[in-house]
């Protein structure tokens, strides 16, 4: 079925075979004129994208740098405070021993001092109640002088 836009289209028109192959023409190479403007332009800007580009990796490297020199700090200090909290705990063993009820008593004993006879226990006494005031007797007024009469 033909339509109407077909019918229009002129047919395609046919070109005739040539019984020999035509030689082609020689191709012409040309050169584009040079560009002088847009280089001047470009050179700068890659030249301070260069810039950029070193500068930012230089910045990682010294940041890197930096991080590398705290993390030795820290290791260091980390390692000084584990050896210092050995220390305390030994030394806390060692005050505990010194001061157990039998170490005391026999130090006492070479010292000289001998046990008391009574032990009395004092009362706890809250620290957080307030005392009551103390009875205590007011000073005496000091006496009253009246100057002797003028004769």
């Amino acid at each position: 079925m033909p339509t109407a836009a077909a019918a229009r289209r002129p047919a395609p028109a046919r070109a005739p075979r040539p019984s020999a192959p035509a030689r082609r023409p020689p191709l012409r190479l040309f050169e584009p004129a040079p560009r002088g403007r847009t280089r001047s332009r470009r050179r700068p800007t890659v030249l301070v994208a260069g810039l950029l580009v070193v500068g930012s990796l230089l910045s990682v490297v010294v940041a890197d740098g930096l991080v590398a020199q705290d993390q030795v700090a820290l290791s260091t200090t980390q390692s000084r405070l584990a050896a210092a909290q050995t220390l305390q705990k030994q030394l806390q063993v060692a005050v505990a021993q010194q001061s157990a009820p039998q170490i005391v008593v026999t130090e006492a004993k070479q010292l000289g001092l001998v046990a008391p006879p009574q032990v009395i226990d004092l009362p706890h006494v809250s620290l957080d109640v307030p005392l009551p005031a103390p009875d205590t007797a007011p000073l005496p007024a000091p006496p009253t002088t009246t100057p002797p009469p003028a004769t």
